[in-house]
């Protein structure tokens, strides 16, 4: 464009300088300004290349626990004695996290044992009466059978013989009734074991321990507070330390992610940490129309839980055509490129494939070493004579 101004431009002068010549030096000069060749407007183009092409999905979230230990106790109305770990300090599996007061749990304990004793010593004596009673059954069946045969030689009465059933009867009732009472005995000796078990299991529980090795993310437990059921955890812990990134996706972008893929993290104040997509949430929030990725994080002593990241996750790496996105021309959900054949425009159809930055893999229409107007449908249209004006740099991306 600036050369055919300048062509007219000089041409104008020209005629201008002329104008008080001879008629015939100015035809002459008129003709040779009109026949003057046109040169074609310098336009800039991209040659398509072949390299290899990354496509990337950039997601943000928060750090947190990848599995979290809420560590309580069910013994309500104790108070917390002694405190052993704090936020952030590392523990292992078992150690002591606080000490509940145990006195009134020791105090229980104490009066179960003495009714243990009694309960034993009911059973003794009841097995002692049982005893008793066999005896006198015994004897009660002797006095039976001998007022039976003196009754049949008609020595004794009836009357004889009907204390001698009545006396029988009497003695089995007693051994009855002691043998239920030591089976009432040895019960109660069995209830007082169960409560002396279930006070041994709460004592147990005033050591409130680690359930798994890990870092202590928050202490509720506070020096002399009572501990209750509605109270929540007293202690939560992040099991084994690992942390990862809870991002957030739209759905569209989710179909497109897999586990095993690569993730650049990004954490304030950190150097890019290598991760990788451990989990993907099979449910979709219906308000947020919103997935999750749970991306797993190498140990990191600044990385903690509740960071913001972002996380770069790498969706696609392959060899491929491309050009430049600007080079594109939609129509509809159709592609077109503006092809320079011969400096003169040629619009193309194509099959976008990737985009990968700023260059869109071109699967189809489009051969290695063509060039295209790197800045399609700005100045020129189909059939446009062009001079074009090569790129020395496309921002491809390297291989």
């Amino acid at each position: 464009m600036y050369r055919l101004s300048s062509y007219f431009l000089a041409t104008t002068a020209l005629l201008g300088a002329l104008a008080f010549a001879e008629p015939v030096a100015l035809a002459e000069a008129v003709a040779t300004a009109t026949e003057a060749p046109q040169s074609a407007p310098a336009i800039r183009v991209a040659a398509v290349t072949r390299h290899e092409l990354i496509e990337t999905l950039d997601v943000t979230g928060s750090i947190v626990p990848r599995q979290e230990a809420a560590v309580g106790v069910d013994v309500a109305g104790l108070i917390v004695r002694q405190l052993n770990a704090d936020k952030g300090d590392v523990v292992k599996k078992g150690d002591v996290l606080a000490l509940l007061d145990r006195t009134a749990l020791e105090t229980q304990l104490v009066q179960l044992d003495a009714s243990k004793a009694q309960a034993e010593a009911a059973i003794a004596q009841a097995k002692a009466q049982v005893s008793g009673a066999e005896v006198g059954v015994r004897q009660a069946t002797e006095t039976l059978d001998r007022a039976r045969a003196l009754q049949q030689k008609g020595v004794a009465a009836q009357s004889q013989l009907d204390n001698a059933v009545n006396g029988l009867d009497s003695a089995q009732a007693q051994l009855d009734s002691a043998a239920k009472a030591v089976a009432s005995a040895e019960a109660q000796l069995g209830v007082i074991g169960a409560q002396r078990r279930d006070v041994e299991e709460r004592l147990a529980k005033t050591e409130v321990r680690a359930p798994a090795d890990g870092v202590v993310l928050a202490r509720n437990a506070t020096l002399g507070g009572i501990v209750s059921a509605s109270g929540g955890p007293l202690f939560r812990i992040a099991m084994n330390g690992e942390l990862e990134l809870a991002a957030t996706v739209s759905e569209t972008s989710l179909a497109k992610l897999r586990t095993g893929m690569p993730v650049k993290v990004n954490v304030a104040g950190v150097d890019p940490l290598d991760a990788q997509i451990r989990f993907i949430d099979p449910e979709i929030d219906a308000r947020t129309r919103l997935g999750t990725v749970r991306i797993r994080l190498p140990a990191h002593d600044s990385v903690r839980s509740g960071n913001f990241a972002r996380g770069t996750i790498e969706t696609l790496r392959r060899e491929g055509l491309a050009v430049p996105a600007s080079a594109l021309l939609y129509k509809g959900t159709e592609a077109f490129v503006q092809k320079v054949v011969d400096g003169t425009i040629r619009t193309t159809p194509v099959t976008a494939g990737a985009r990968a930055g700023a260059e869109v893999e071109v699967t189809g229409g489009l051969a290695e070493g063509d060039e295209v107007v790197s800045r399609a449908g700005t100045f020129v249209t189909d059939g446009d004579k062009v001079t074009p004006v090569r790129d020395i740099a496309t921002g491809a991306v390297a291989k």
